[in-house]
């Protein structure tokens, strides 16, 4: 005569969720480990199905810290670059310094660098910094493994800069290129 398993699948989901307390939680995990067929069954169906919840994002809106702008001469007889400095800082975990170079008029390289609090640089590895009008991304860079990005030939323009590190969604608004 066969044996019925008595454990319901209410049960296992509430095991496999963490839900039980201690002693619960014991006794169905000898029940498993002496190899019942049928919680076998049910434990590999609902273990494939399970998928790790993402962590929360975080939207943090950059500030800026420091803007110059200033011209810096190149050759010996004249013609001037426009370069300009930006340092901004979101919620003293991210800051991002930008050098923007206009390479000629109408058209910039923009080079800068990430940097993450209590971070670490192969966290940055392999962001994608963009730079979007009305969300939508016109020209992006990468981030290299010393937190260094460069995006090449920038139309003139205002831009949101935005990349995603992590769990953390990073937005500067408004950067007049």
């Amino acid at each position: 005569m066969a044996n019925e398993c008595e454990i319901g699948l209410t049960q296992i989901v509430s095991y496999l969720s963490n839900e039980l307390d201690s002693t619960e939680h014991d006794e169905l995990q000898a029940h498993f480990d002496s190899g019942c067929p049928s919680c076998q069954v049910q434990l590999d169906t609902l273990s494939a199905l399970a998928v790790e919840p993402e962590p929360p994002s975080h939207h943090l809106q950059a500030q800026p810290l420091l803007d110059t702008r200033m011209a810096a001469p190149i050759g010996v007889r004249g013609g001037a670059v426009l370069t300009r400095r930006r340092v901004y800082e979101a919620e003293s975990k991210v800051c991002i310094d930008i050098d923007q170079h206009e390479i000629e008029p109408g058209r910039s390289t923009v080079e800068g660098q990430v940097l993450i609090r209590g971070g670490d640089l192969d966290d940055l590895e392999g962001v994608i910094v963009s730079l979007c009008h009305d969300d939508v991304s016109v020209v992006e860079g990468t981030v290299d493994m010393l937190g260094d990005f460069t995006i090449m030939d920038v139309p003139s323009g205002n831009y949101d800069l935005m990349m995603t590190v992590g769990n953390l969604e990073v937005a500067i608004r408004g950067i007049e290129i």
